[in-house]
């Protein structure tokens, strides 16, 4: 698979846990502890897909999602969402922004190699 995968999550656990999972399936990960260092990164290197988490300090996963929407270059970049609180308005808004799926915590980790995989390969 080797592509590039960004990964933004305040939890350092939950960073790692993703990251071993990705790598696993070939992926190579490149870490953000938080929205505005993952639009910093976006902006120096390309990615094929975003794990965003949604309630992190800093930035929202969904101004994450506003502001890469402005972003020319990453628009057509697809993005998983991962949230701990998972509720239709939460789900529409992220779907209004262009996520690609949204999963709840604690994830399916098939479920998450599956889309990756899907996403990945299309």
């Amino acid at each position: 698979m080797s592509k590039k995968t960004l990964i933004v999550d305040d939890d350092e656990m939950s960073r790692r846990l993703l990251r071993l999972v990705l790598e696993y399936d070939g992926c190579h990960c490149v870490e953000a502890e938080n929205g505005a260092m993952g639009l910093s990164l976006i902006e120096s290197q390309p990615f094929d897909i975003i794990i965003l988490d949604n309630a992190m300090p800093v930035m929202t996963g969904m101004e994450f999602l506003n502001r890469l929407q402005l972003r020319p270059q990453s628009q057509d970049v697809p993005v998983i969402m991962v949230t701990g609180l998972l509720n239709a308005e939460i789900r529409d808004k992220a779907i209004r922004l262009g996520v690609y799926a949204i999963i709840g915590k604690p994830y399916d980790f098939g479920e998450l190699r599956s889309m990756v995989a899907q996403l990945l390969c299309s």
